[in-house]
């Protein structure tokens, strides 16, 4: 049995390569119309998927894009 499921909140070296991937995957796709989104706003959207349990790529990838393109970018102010 993997200690995964001893830590359940430790994410592995695998969980962490597929959020990696499906970060840049959406980061390539999604540009919405104020712009392409920030890397750290996709991490986020991903990482809380994740977290509730979204493990299967494809259907991470889908809804990240969703999400990251339906989010407004935040302006930042200089």
């Amino acid at each position: 049995m993997p200690d995964r499921y001893f830590y359940p909140e430790i994410l592995s070296a695998d969980d962490l390569r597929l959020m990696h991937e499906t970060v840049r995957e959406v980061l390539s796709v999604v540009e919405n119309a104020n712009g392409a989104p920030e890397p750290e706003a996709v991490a986020r959207i991903v990482l809380r998927l994740y977290r509730i349990g979204l493990t299967d790529r494809d259907k991470l990838v889908q809804l990240a894009e969703l999400m990251a393109e339906s989010r407004p970018v935040q302006e930042t102010v200089s």
